[in-house]
């Protein structure tokens, strides 16, 4: 009995930590360059990390308080759909999915048939695509402390905010575009694309440099908040070295690969995000979108009473005289009234 027991739970183990995803889920026939069982183990860890951070954040969110409803409460949001997000494109990648293959350029990975066809897996092309310009925003709130002072004019906040959150979104969709593009090419042309993505990449670093630079220098920033974002600077640069070892020189494995790209990811989408945006809702100012809205009013009421005030003054006036009567109105019948 005691033996039959010792066999069950050995049974029951056995099935937990079984993955059967490679084999249910095989790499085409066209592919020797694949991704195993390993990687898929280490992919399955992610994502249960993506999973639970995004239960948590959404019991968060809505749990909040029904005040919390500016600019604090919206921001909750970003670590919400940047781990949903990533756990979802990370289950695609676990369960070896969401890939095409591509003959590679170089043969440093050896092979057992030789053909040198490697899987690409897209799907994290798509999550960082969706995500990455959220992780922007979370940098733009915290390095912009001009949110914090209320003396700075609300009009020159907005332009501030939105125009570096749009230049940062253009150029880090870029930098992604560029790597997915590249990864697709067998030719040495994919390096051109390479290329413009890294360019993108510093170009976006260069913005982000510029806004740690004021940041240091005013009296509200969040020293801590500004060593995480150095720090993410230093994993940003890691990508386009993971490429170039992976996709583009297929120097690792795929299976070295996941683990390369997955220790960036949860660094870069799952636990940055969550660290800066609870320094960003202790430290800005929360009526900040309360105050463009009526901003908007105040701008409508202006240009409405400008409007009024401009009607009114049509009407011409002689010396002496009261108003002159309208057009299609006899003086006779103006004098009777």
């Amino acid at each position: 009995h005691y033996h039959n027991e010792i066999m069950s739970f050995t049974q029951f183990t056995d099935l937990v930590k079984r993955n059967r995803a490679v084999d249910i889920n095989p790499p085409p026939s066209e592919s020797d360059i694949n991704l195993t069982s390993h990687g898929s183990d280490w992919l399955w860890a992610a994502f249960s990390v993506f999973a639970l951070l995004a239960i948590c954040h959404g019991f968060i969110y809505s749990l909040t308080s029904v005040r919390r409803s500016g600019i604090k409460k919206s921001l909750l949001t970003i670590p919400l759909f940047t781990n949903a997000v990533m756990a979802f494109a990370y289950y695609t990648y676990a369960s070896n999915l969401g890939y095409t293959w591509i003959e590679t350029e170089f043969h440093h990975v050896s092979t057992d048939r030789g053909l040198y066809v490697r899987q690409i897996f897209y799907t994290k092309f798509v999550g960082w695509f969706l995500c990455w310009p959220l992780v922007l925003i979370i940098f733009t709130v915290n390095t912009h402390t001009s949110l914090t002072d209320d003396r700075e004019d609300i009009l020159k906040k907005i332009v501030q905010v939105f125009s570096s959150i749009f230049t940062r979104f253009l150029s880090i969709e870029v930098f992604v575009l560029g790597l997915l593009i590249g990864a697709l090419i067998r030719s040495t042309y994919k390096w051109g694309y390479f290329t413009f993505a890294t360019v993108a990449l510093l170009f976006t670093i260069y913005l982000v440099c510029v806004d740690l630079h004021n940041s240091f220098q005013s009296i509200n920033k969040s020293m801590i908040a500004n060593l995480v974002i150095i720090f993410e600077i230093v994993v940003w640069i890691l990508y386009p070295v993971c490429w170039g070892l992976s996709e583009g020189g297929n120097v690792i494995q795929p299976d070295s690969e996941a683990v390369f790209y997955g220790i960036l990811d949860l660094i870069n989408f799952g636990f940055v995000p969550v660290i800066l945006t609870w320094i960003a809702v202790n430290t800005i100012d929360e009526d900040f979108f309360t105050k463009i809205w009526h901003f908007h009013l105040n701008n409508n009421v202006s240009v409405d009473r400008d409007a009024e005030k401009s009607v009114g003054d049509t009407t011409p006036r002689h010396s002496g005289d009261t108003t002159v009567a309208p057009a299609g109105v006899h003086q006779e019948e103006e004098e009777h009234v």
